[in-house]
């Protein structure tokens, strides 16, 4: 077979291809299998419990909210009803709030919830030592964290820091107290949790498959008609908590953008590298030509040697994302990507898949080289010099100025954009303003060449008059030369320039909405408690959830103090803030609060036909309002974050900055409502020593240093992201830089052995080879660093459409150095090596 005849006889030359397509392949067998694995996987706290039933969720799946809980009541009595189920031991509502172990004034990491004390039995839990807690002071811990029975400890909990004294451990981790706290502590009930008769002192996997499980669910459903939804098996997966189902979606959101930057930068390389292959053979291909070989032989020729290099690195990178799969699945899990119960399923479509995607990436690579070896002339076979008499057709010119078009298109939509997809057009405009410049690549290079060497035009030797005159000779491989750098170069710049660009605007958004030259934020735990806000001052918003039905509505709480900050279009801020008609422990809360004359049960389900509970005023921001249709006056019924109706007042409609959230209550209100819900920030007009939040897991910040820097984990992952991206753009670049400059030197062997025979020394030949590099890496990195420039600023201009203020577009300067320095150090030891080679055979056969 002609194909595998040729590829034996050029390996070394399509090494760095064959690893590109490798590399490729083993980034989309672990990325494959890893989005495969991203299933939801039921909490270890409720392992033993082998029917679970939960709230109606939000429609929307990424929702990321708890689905609106049962109030109290509501849930007891519906534990009540299925505990009467036939095979159910027990029925046990669940009762988690906000609580962290303080050991020296500084949170413990690990457990940030607390539970009542009988929804231990859920997990299978059960007393190492000690008794369970009774009384309001009283704590059980997990073996874990350390803490003897008889000890003091200090939980923080949404109030402040508070004192407990152990009465009893478990193995394991976790945090609980006795039911009636807990249950006074939370706003409603999240989950119901079962126990059958026949394994509620057994792990429920054993039964989780059929069996009584399965007619506990049936049973269950039935009961719970309309209020819930039951789940049984791997259907208990659901139960995992909202914050590892967002971790879970970023993991995903990672291994999907790493999956199609490899297969977008996979494609681009091997083009490149096929197409610069096919400039180099045409006196082998016109040599077919003139033995009588029609283009569709030679079509098929190149095309077949690119399908068996498909095969080949396929299956030199399946196995290697197989044994890879599983670190990169456990570094997910500590950089926090992924939740701590991820593990790897292997499915076998999952390999074959990606051996397939690595012939289709090969083939789309070199169809356009392949159409062109198709195209060689009988008479290239006589030529004796590789000139680039037509560096560029006019097709490619055109195919260029489509792109650009493209990428200007991109880029003003960009600058009007707003959210996500400023990002992604920005993104865009990258992608097309990188292919654009290596279309034209041949057009741009030697003038830019000329340009960048002409301050030294005038110096002793003739190495610049070389460079100057084989760049403008052999327009097109030196552009092929120089298009992984400006991959490369590009892709770094402008991914670590969109991290910094858009980190810049977030920090100037808060600062400026605010008004504020210090902050307090949290240290080491999930939000600042009450007694952490009051020791700061300044003004701060609390974070809770309504709801429309099932729908949430995101809101938050504020005091006067917050009105310095606020606009009003319509309405008055003055009567956000008047006394509820029933008092605010009548608006939400355990049923044993509840004033009397106010009815907070629900009706069954959750349709429109609801109790309109006592009334609420509130504050909406004017987009929300317009969205929602709700104007200055009008009254909505919605449910609050403890599940109990209620009936918002629409007192004000805000215009102006940006708002913390599109409801606000009063502060007071939303604290009855959700005794557990954390501060995000405090903004002060003045610094905050570090002596008053002293052990209440928070720390002071400058407004500037506050803008500059993420604080939180949102920004650590960005930063992961950001590092991992920059790393296959850069590696699959820096692969391509060395594979094309050592095919570029090889092919140049004949032109390197005149230069020696004319008296040129391996110094000067290696000098003239480092020289020519050099400039081609250079120019490359400029065309790059361009690309990135122009992307970056449409993004900054966009944001800064959206902030109202001048947002700086940042320009990674020490990645790029980095970049450009490593593919220069690369590219010169790759066009060296091979000229080393030549000059000893060279010297070999002068001897002779």
């Amino acid at each position: 077979m002609i194909a595998l005849a040729s590829l034996r006889e050029r390996w070394r030359s399509l090494l760095g291809t064959l690893l590109t397509l490798a590399v490729a392949v083993a980034v989309l067998t672990v990325c494959g299998l890893l989005l495969v694995s991203a299933r939801p996987v039921a909490p270890d706290r409720y392992a033993a419990s082998p029917v679970l039933i939960r709230p109606v969720p939000p429609t929307a799946p990424e929702a990321f909210t708890e689905p609106r809980p049962w109030p109290n009541e509501q849930a007891e009595a519906l534990a009540v009803r299925l505990a009467a189920v036939p095979g159910v031991s027990r029925a046990v509502p669940v009762h988690r709030f906000y609580a962290q172990v303080l050991r020296d004034g500084s949170p413990v990491a690990g457990e940030r919830d607390a539970y009542n004390w009988s929804a231990a039995a859920l997990g299978g839990h059960v007393l190492a030592t000690g008794r369970a807690p009774a009384g309001s002071g009283e704590v059980v811990l997990g073996t874990s964290l350390g803490v003897p029975v008889g000890a003091r400890v200090d939980l923080l909990t949404a109030a402040g820091p508070e004192q407990f004294t152990v009465t009893g451990t478990v193995r394991g981790a976790g945090i609980w107290v006795a039911d009636g706290v807990a249950g006074t502590r939370t706003g409603g009930v999240p989950l119901i949790g079962l126990l059958t008769s026949t394994d509620a002192d057994a792990d429920a996997d054993a039964d989780a498959d059929g069996g009584d499980a399965a007619r506990v669910a049936a049973a269950a459903t039935a009961v719970v008609g309309a209020d819930g939804v039951v789940l049984a098996g791997d259907a208990r997966g659901a139960a995992e908590p909202v914050g590892d189902a967002r971790t879970r979606w970023i993991g995903m959101q990672v291994l999907s953008a790493l999956s199609a930057l490899g297969l977008f930068v996979s494609v681009f390389i091997v083009a490149s590298t096929f197409a610069f292959a096919t400039r180099q053979r045409e006196r082998e291909l016109g040599l077919l030509r003139l033995l009588g070989a029609v283009p569709r032989q030679v079509r098929r020729w190149v095309l077949g040697e690119v399908v068996l290099l498909g095969l080949l690195g396929g299956a030199c990178g399946v196995p290697v994302g197989l044994l890879a799969a599983g670190p990169v699945a456990r570094w997910l899990a500590r950089t926090g990507f992924e939740p701590a119960s991820f593990t790897v399923l292997y499915q076998p479509v999952v390999p074959v898949a990606a051996m397939a995607a690595g012939v289709l990436v090969a083939l789309a690579g070199t169809w356009a080289a392949a159409r062109r070896a198709g195209r060689v002339g009988p008479l290239a076979a006589l030529r004796t010099a590789a000139v680039d008499d037509r560096p560029v057709t006019l097709v490619r010119m055109l195919a260029g100025g489509v792109a650009l078009a493209a990428a200007v298109a991109a880029g003003v939509a960009a600058t009007r954009a707003s959210g996500a997809d400023l990002g992604t057009y920005a993104l865009y405009a990258a992608m097309a303003l990188v292919t654009a410049g290596s279309l034209l690549a041949p057009v741009l290079l030697p003038p830019a060449v000329r340009l960048l060497t002409a301050p030294f035009a005038r110096g002793r030797g003739a190495t610049v008059l070389l460079v100057r005159q084989h760049v403008a000779t052999a327009a097109r491989r030196s552009a092929s030369a120089a298009a992984p750098v400006l991959l490369c170069v590009a892709f770094t710049v402008l991914i670590g320039g969109m991290v910094q660009t858009t980190t810049a605007y977030y920090g100037l958004n808060r600062v400026t909405a605010a008004n504020a030259t210090a902050v307090v934020v949290p240290d080491g735990t999930a939000g600042l408690s009450d007694a952490a806000v009051t020791a700061a001052g300044g003004r701060s918003a609390l974070p809770t959830t309504l709801y429309d039905g099932v729908e949430p509505l995101p809101a938050a709480g504020i005091t006067p103090a917050e009105h310095v900050l606020l606009t009003v279009a319509d309405g008055s801020l003055t009567a956000l803030h008047r006394p509820s008609a029933a008092g605010p422990s009548d608006v939400a809360g355990p049923a044993e609060q509840a004033g009397p004359g106010v009815d907070h049960a629900l009706p069954a389900g959750s349709g429109p036909g609801r109790s309109a509970g006592p009334v609420v005023p509130v504050a909406v921001a004017e987009g929300f309002a317009a969205s929602a249709g709700w104007v200055a006056g009008s009254t909505h019924p919605v449910f609050g974050p403890d599940g109990r109706p209620i009936t918002l007042e629409v007192v004000a409609v805000l215009v102006g900055r940006p708002l913390p959230a599109g409801i606000l209550l009063d502060r007071a209100v939303v604290r009855a409502m959700d005794p557990s819900a954390l501060t995000v920030v405090v903004y002060s007009g003045q610094p905050v020593p570090e002596s008053a939040l002293a052990g209440l897991g928070a720390r002071p910040l400058s407004a500037a240093a506050y803008a500059a820097s993420g604080q939180d984990e949102d920004d650590r992952l960005v930063w992961v992201f950001t590092a991992l991206l920059i790393a296959v753009s850069a590696g699959f670049g820096l692969l391509a830089v060395v594979n094309t400059m050592l095919m570029s030197t090889t092919g140049r062997a004949g032109d390197l052995r005149v230069l020696t025979l004319s008296g040129a020394t391996r110094g000067q030949v290696l000098g003239m080879l480092a020289a020519e590099t050099a400039v081609v890496v250079v120019t490359g990195a400029a065309l790059g660093l361009a690309v990135a420039v122009a992307a970056l600023a449409a993004l900054a201009r966009g944001l800064s459409a959206q902030l109202g203020v001048a947002v700086p577009m940042v320009i990674p300067w020490g990645t790029l150095a980095a970049t450009v320095g490593v593919c220069l150090v690369l590219a010169v030891a790759a066009a060296g090596l091979p000229a080393l080679g030549s000059g000893r055979a060279t010297r070999g056969s002068a001897s002779v």
